[in-house]
């Protein structure tokens, strides 16, 4: 004689563990990001007389950062230039003298961090315009981005749960196969 609802309830774990881990795990999915860096250019080194533009191709929705170093050409001593970052269209702008509007702008002097979003794919134009001074500036440049993809993998925690029932399940029905019922009348 066996512990009929103890054995049963041993069983239906243990088989509901089984097939967590064979059968049903691999269709229960999370949802993952992925942030993949992309260098555009990772280390460039050019002179400013009056103004340079450096033009990169940048897809749309990413985070785009880099560095940028500024020393004067004769001295090679820390400087500054006015740095600034358009989309193709305001590029065009600012260079025939009309209004424009610029994603990023600074003076930056010396060596220094830039960071900005975008929200077309495109061609974004990096300007360094050295027109307020007489000396022309040694320019170290580097930009890249971050992109993030998501998609859907297998969750990880599944195969434990699906360990944890089975063990669960084989130790209450080995205890319900073992375990003999009590007598009432005896």
């Amino acid at each position: 004689m066996v512990l009929l609802k103890t054995t049963l309830i041993g069983a239906i774990l243990l088989v509901a563990g089984i097939l967590l881990l064979t059968v049903v795990g691999p269709y229960i999915t999370v949802q993952v990001q992925v942030v993949q860096r992309h260098d555009v250019d990772s280390h460039v080194e050019f002179l400013v007389g009056d103004v340079t533009d450096r033009p990169y191709s940048l897809p749309a929705g990413v985070s785009v950062f880099g560095t940028l170093d500024v020393t004067q050409a004769p001295t090679n001593s820390s400087s500054d230039v006015q740095f600034l970052v358009f989309d193709n269209t305001n590029y065009q702008n600012w260079a025939s003298g009309q209004q424009s509007t610029f994603i990023f702008s600074g003076d930056q002097q010396g060596n220094s961090n830039f960071t900005f979003n975008t929200n077309n794919s495109g061609v974004y134009h990096f300007v360094f315009d050295n027109r307020a001074s007489l000396f022309k500036k040694f320019v170290t440049f580097s930009v890249s981005y971050n992109e993030v993809s998501t998609s859907r993998q297998p969750d990880p925690r599944v195969p434990y749960i699906g360990w944890g029932l089975s063990v669960v399940g084989l130790i209450i029905l080995a205890y319900g196969l073992v375990r003999k019922p009590p007598i009432p009348w005896a």
